[in-house]
């Protein structure tokens, strides 16, 4: 064995070589491609957040919907937005579903008509010449 101190020493067993230290990798600049999936309690944990920064911010959501309106009040377009769609959350009309026109051949009397003064008859008849 040698005398430095960085040298790891192995026991002798067959395969039992020394590990070789783990890099350190920069983390990537870019964003991940695999990011993990938004679950039902991430969700809720979000909500919970939101609310208690409006409570410790603002006091209370009513303050918060208050402090928007006057950000409103001075032009700002985005907390114009905002504030309506808040408002008028549950007032959008939904468009009323169009059916096709359903056609319907030789069903009504006008066209029964039409094509019953048309139709030749062929049954068969003796001329008496």
């Amino acid at each position: 064995m040698s005398n430095s101190t960085d040298i790891k020493p192995t026991d002798g067993r067959r395969n039992n070589r020394r590990k070789k230290s783990i890099p350190l990798v920069k983390a990537p600049d870019m964003d991940r491609s695999n990011k993990p999936a938004m679950t039902k309690a991430k969700k809720s944990r979000k909500k919970m957040y939101a609310k208690k920064a409006l409570k410790n911010v603002f006091g209370g959501e009513v303050e918060f919907f208050e402090s928007i309106a006057q950000q409103a009040k001075k032009g700002s377009y985005n907390h114009q937005k905002l504030l309506a769609d808040m408002v008028y959350e549950g007032d959008v009309e939904e468009k009323p579903k169009t059916q096709a026109p359903t056609i319907v051949f030789f069903d009504s009397n006008e066209v029964k008509k039409k094509f019953e003064d048309k139709t030749i008859d062929i049954t068969h008849s003796e001329d008496e010449d």
